[in-house]
Parts: C-alpha cells; structure tokens; sequence
C-alpha cells in the first residue's frame, strides 16, 4: 500500500512539475510575443512617420492631377512670354519646379529643350524681375477674334 502512495504521490509530483515547465515555457513566450509586438509598433509608427514626410514632401514638387483642359491651359501659359511662373502657381498651384517637371513630362525632348532656353533667364517669366510697366499676363493682341 505504501508502494501504492509512494508511486501515485511521485506521479503527481511529475505531474506537477511538467505543468509548471509548461507554465513557464509558456510566459517566456508570452513576454517575448509582448516584445516583439511593442518593437513592431514602434517600427509601424516610425514608418508612418517617414512616409508622412515623404508625402509631404512629395506634395510639395509633385504635379497636381490636372485634366486635359488644364493641362493643356498650363503648357500655354509656360510657353507665354508674358505670364509669369506665380500666376500659374496662383491658377493651378504648380510652382516653377513642378511646371518644369510637367513640362518635361508633355513635351518631346526637343520641345523642352527648346522652351527652356526661351524661358532661362526671361525677365517677364519672374514675378520679382519684371518691369513695373508690364501689367498684363498676356499680350493684348494675344487672343484677336477670328
């Protein structure tokens, strides 16, 4: 009978400590699934973080979506001597690096580079260079009826 204690005790002390090894195998992973989620939070909202200034800085150069009727109004008013990059801004909010790039983007190679020669260093293309008796944005015999 003693045998029979003996044995029954000795297996509910096995028992015992295979469930407290589990126990503790299973709060070690535990903490280090809590580690690694709070490392990848912190790895989420870095990310988050970054792209947000990426998208704020790609908001700042990039082109707007412009339709069709715009786009073309947009290439015209760069190719016009007389309207400066501000009014485009003004219009269409592209400033004169996102009107280049759109530029670049519509025209043939050799069209660009033909408008950039005409527009580099174009007094009437700058708000700030040009003369005080150039009030219009166009020329007045631009758009004759016809």
């Amino acid at each position: 009978m003693n045998n029979r204690i003996a044995s029954a005790s000795a297996g509910l002390n096995n028992k015992l400590q295979t469930a407290e090894s589990s126990l503790m195998a299973m709060q070690v992973d535990m903490a280090a699934a809590v580690k690694n989620k709070q490392k990848d939070s912190i790895v989420q909202k870095n990310n988050l973080k970054s792209e947000a200034i990426n998208v704020k800085l790609s908001c700042a150069t990039a082109p707007k979506e412009l339709d069709a009727v715009q786009l073309s109004r947009v290439i015209e008013m760069a190719w016009e001597d007389r309207t400066p990059f501000e009014a485009i801004e003004h219009s269409y909010g592209l400033d004169e690096t996102g009107v280049i790039k759109l530029m670049r983007q519509e025209l043939k190679p050799s069209s660009f580079r033909l408008w950039r020669q005409r527009v580099t260093n174009r007094a009437t293309k700058h708000q700030a260079k040009r003369p005080f008796d150039i009030g219009r944005a166009y020329c007045k015999t631009q758009y004759k009826p016809r």
